[in-house]
């Protein structure tokens, strides 16, 4: 478990799934993070489940509640390709909690436990439309590195782009 606090970030459990529901079945969070809204509760307990078996994603409590999710997945599965000691990051957060830096902070942490756990470098892509994560990757140190195109198909939506952000030890050091 990681925490400041203020928030803390562990595995998600079984019993998260109806908060999960919450804001993972709300458009206004699920497309900008690239995810379809979900429709049921059992497909909230599946997630939840397939989340806490490949400790991937995990559960952003604030006040006690589950709020959000961070996820951080390997970029390269063989130790002799330089990617594997790098990661991508994606998350989402509740509405009723946006504009309190709690997603600011989960990045943060996560961020922090990265790089003392010797990850040369962190990834995040994001819909360039999608200004309120643009703004967070930029405040904590991420920079652009480029811009690719998605297929309609991939998220069952008109053809859209990924813009890639990264972040370096040095200058996450300057954020802190």
């Amino acid at each position: 478990m990681l925490s400041d606090g203020r928030i803390q970030i562990r595995p998600f459990q079984v019993a998260d799934a109806s908060a999960f529901f919450a804001y993972a079945s709300d458009s206004a969070v699920t497309t900008p993070a690239g995810m379809a809204p979900l429709t049921t509760m059992d497909e909230a307990v599946a997630t939840v489940t397939r989340y806490r078996q490949e400790n991937t994603d995990h559960a952003i409590v604030f006040q006690g509640q589950v709020v959000g999710h961070i996820g951080v997945y390997p970029r390269a599965n063989d130790p002799a390709d330089p990617a594997f000691m790098t990661r991508e990051i994606g998350y989402a957060l509740g509405q009723p909690f946006w504009g309190q830096g709690l997603m600011t902070a989960a990045v943060r942490l996560v961020c922090a436990d990265l790089f003392a756990r010797q990850i040369t470098q962190i990834w995040a892509g994001v819909f360039p439309d999608n200004a309120r994560s643009v703004r967070l990757l930029r405040h904590t140190g991420f920079r652009y590195q480029f811009t690719v195109p998605l297929p309609a198909s991939l998220y069952g939506k008109a053809a859209s782009e990924e813009a890639y952000y990264c972040l370096l030890p040095e200058n996450w050091a300057s954020k802190k």
